[in-house]
């Protein structure tokens, strides 16, 4: 009669089997972390309040082991700060911040502008924001948080530190921003407009002065404009909205293609130092005036207004690049500067404009 021996198998018991399938999850587990190209994935599911994509993180981030920063997303208090560091822990590869602002000094806006310039216009009219010197940054409104004890409205200011990640502006790290500002924008209850995705960076576009007519430049197209210095006909670059943050027309020079004047606005009282510095460092101001005045410098004008209780600044300089006189004379550069001012007050309800007069101050030497 058979035995049945040579039949015979071993079954593990469930003990066994508990602990061979906890074995296989760490060296499972320990395999997703060590390998870089699982990182920008599990960073978007774990970070940020989960507003990140792991898509575009694989385009941000170095393929090399890294490291989680802290992360305050979801404590529904503070600055909300997130991102990813390098291996050492030390230093970061990608930083996000998100936090309001209502003008004080030091803001999240002081890295950006010690003194104004025209900043770098990569994303859609839209979104209200620019490309600054380490990255994207959106600042906007927040209509329901009211105003703070000096009457001044908060603002949410997001910005993402891709400095030594990229050095342009890159249609990932643009949605990176907007993602975060939709974010913190609910989590803070800020009140803002939800704002749509880029899926790309848009360049300088060169309108005519027919293409600028339905533009917030379209004031450019019912006065009397300067001759250009090459005489050719002008061209109009308007890459904001009338309600951003900061907005803009210039005037190019078709026949050069160099930009002859740059007229900006500026909105909050968070620019008043910037302006403030400008003029103290570069315009000789006359006794019994100060860097708080509208003046005329030999290659920029400033004016001023306020706008929904705050200040409005408003800029034109008319820089050449080779030599230290202005591109258009002063004279009819704070013409522009005036109709721009005003144009601007008139959208955003703006009073006491102030604009400067026709003396054009010294530089400073």
């Amino acid at each position: 009669m058979a035995t049945g021996v040579g039949k015979w198998r071993w079954l593990p018991s469930r003990r066994v089997i508990g602990i061979v399938a906890v074995v296989l999850a760490v060296v499972a587990g320990a395999g997703w972390l060590a390998k870089p190209v699982w990182q920008p994935w599990w960073y978007a599911a774990t970070l940020c309040g989960g507003h990140l994509s792991g898509d575009d993180l694989a385009e941000l981030l170095p393929d090399e082991r890294l490291q989680a920063a802290e992360d305050t997303f979801g404590s529904g208090h503070g600055p909300l700060r997130c991102g990813v560091n390098e291996n050492d822990g030390r230093h970061f590869v990608l930083k996000v911040e998100a936090q309001t602002d209502t003008g004080g000094r030091p803001g999240p806006l002081a890295m950006e502008f010690t003194i104004p310039s025209d900043p770098h216009y990569a994303f859609p009219r839209a979104v209200p924001g620019f490309y600054g010197k380490f990255g994207p940054v959106i600042i906007q409104d927040c209509p329901k948080l009211g105003r703070d004890a000096t009457g001044r409205k908060p603002r949410l200011v997001t910005t993402v530190y891709a400095h030594g990640v990229e050095d342009d502006p890159s249609p990932q790290s643009l949605r990176t921003a907007v993602r975060i500002a939709n974010g913190a924008n609910a989590e803070i209850g800020c009140g803002a407009d939800s704002l749509p995705l880029p899926d790309r960076v848009e360049s300088t576009r060169k309108l005519s002065l027919s293409q600028a007519e339905g533009t917030m430049c379209g004031w450019l197209t019912r006065g009397t404009l300067p001759r250009s210095p090459s005489g050719e006909e002008w061209q109009v670059v308007a890459p904001t909205d009338e309600r951003a943050p900061i907005t803009s027309c210039s005037l190019v020079d078709s026949g050069t293609g160099e930009s002859a004047v740059s007229l900006t606005g500026w909105y909050g009282d968070w620019a008043n130092e910037p302006f403030e510095t400008l003029l103290s460092a570069n315009v000789r101001i006359p006794k019994g005036h100060s860097s708080r005045d509208a003046l005329l410098g030999e290659n920029f004008g400033r004016a001023k207004a306020r706008c929904a209780g705050e200040s409005a600044n408003f800029l034109a300089d008319s820089y050449a690049q080779d030599t230290s006189r202005p591109v258009l004379p002063m004279s009819e550069t704070r013409h522009l500067l005036n109709a721009f001012a005003a144009d601007q007050a008139e959208r955003r309800g703006c009073t006491n404009l102030e604009v400067p007069g026709r003396t054009v101050h010294p530089d400073l030497r």
